[in-house]
């Protein structure tokens, strides 16, 4: 039989116990808000061998200030804004990221908002401090595959430990639909327009209205990764009647060509894959884009297909980092490959020193040029 008293000075025991510990765990468990300010501003320097038309042959600016900042008001919440400067963009354009993110579990996480698309990697840390090379892959500087970034809903998570497989899934507006210039000689970017020029191709997308013009399209991605030595993803990009323009050569008045609008549906849809030892990495995308222009009013019904890949190595030695990068770019039949080699220093953590080569290879004409690049981070 149970002796009562000793039963009872048992539970005394828990319960007091209990009490005690009760602010200790709380007070492990209270979420303090957290705000992060971080930020950056890179320079760039351009010089490029008999560039043909309107282009300049060198040029130095401020190519990018960036400021990012989070706040997190609860372990789940994640609300995010990111800034950057740069020449030529409307305000609107350099609202980079804006959104709000909530996390139920690993697997599930809601993002409302402004964000990078996720469809590439590089994509969602294009950033200058943080990525290797002073110049950006065709498949994210161009945006003929998908927008930079988009006004959407994305829902998307990760699951598993050393083989991990994520998701994401997204759909909204965005704005930045083709190219956006770059660099100080304005060369990056525009490199379709430049080349088709030289073939004499009959007419050309219209970019600024391209850009300006609100879209909506959604997309997905779906990878699988083994620790840090192997990643591969898939990805696709739909949207549907983006609005943009043609314009036509007039021979009549050169000064005045034949300006149309259109209609645009595309299907971009590409693979992603990195693979890493020790401290070399090597990592890469292959990409199609299938899209229609559309003018019932004129009659104007065209494709217009773009293909597109890059691969690129590169080697971690601390403080120095030399990459070589191959790219192959066709827009619809306008072909050209860029070799790019380069070296990324980082003398203190808030500088990093960047140099390469770049070399495009043409049928009707090769180009050749270097850039040079210095950010500061604080």
């Amino acid at each position: 039989m149970y002796n009562t008293t000793t039963l009872s000075k048992k539970w005394m025991t828990l319960a007091v116990a209990a009490f005690c510990l009760t602010p200790a765990v709380a007070q492990e468990t209270e979420w303090e808000a957290q705000t992060r300010i971080t930020g950056y501003i890179a320079t760039e320097a351009n010089y490029f061998h008999d560039l043909e038309g309107t282009y300049k042959q060198y040029g130095v600016s401020l190519s990018e200030a960036g400021l990012l900042t989070s706040y997190q008001p609860t372990s789940n919440i994640t609300i995010k804004g990111v800034f950057v400067y740069r020449p030529d963009l409307t305000i609107d354009q350099m609202i980079n990221e804006a959104n709000a993110e909530w996390k139920a579990t690993s697997f599930l996480n809601v993002k409302v908002g402004r964000f990078l698309t996720p469809l590439s990697p590089m994509n969602t840390y294009y950033y200058a401090p943080v990525n290797n090379s002073a110049t950006l892959p065709f498949v994210i500087s161009h945006h003929e595959f998908f927008p930079l970034n988009m006004d959407a809903v994305s829902i998307n998570g990760v699951v598993g430990e050393n083989i991990r497989f994520d998701y994401d899934l997204f759909a909204g507006g965005y704005r930045n639909a083709l190219w956006l210039k770059t660099g100080p000689v304005g060369l990056f970017g525009t490199e379709d327009e430049y080349y088709g020029a030289l073939e004499k191709i009959g007419y050309k997308l219209n970019t600024s209205s391209a850009n300006q013009a609100l879209s909506f399209g959604g997309g997905a991605h779906a990878g699988v990764s083994f620790d840090e030595y192997f990643t591969i993803g898939a990805n696709v990009m739909l949207s549907d009647k983006e609005k943009a323009s043609t314009t036509f050569d007039n021979p009549y008045d050169p000064a005045n060509p034949f300006i149309i609008d259109l209609d645009v549906n595309r299907i971009a849809y590409g693979l992603n894959f990195k693979a890493k030892y020790n401290n070399l990495q090597l990592l890469g995308e292959v990409w199609k884009n299938e899209m229609n222009f559309k003018n019932e009013a004129f009659n104007l019904d065209n494709d217009y297909n773009v293909n597109c890949s890059f691969i690129e190595v590169s080697n971690n030695f601390g403080k120095l980092i030399p990459y070589v990068r191959f790219e192959y770019h066709d827009a619809a039949g306008v072909e050209y490959n860029r070799y790019t080699t380069g070296i990324n220093y980082k003398p203190i953590f808030e500088t990093t020193l960047k140099l390469e080569y770049l070399y495009y290879q043409h049928d009707i004409k090769d180009i050749n040029g270097f850039v040079a690049s210095v950010i500061y981070s604080f």
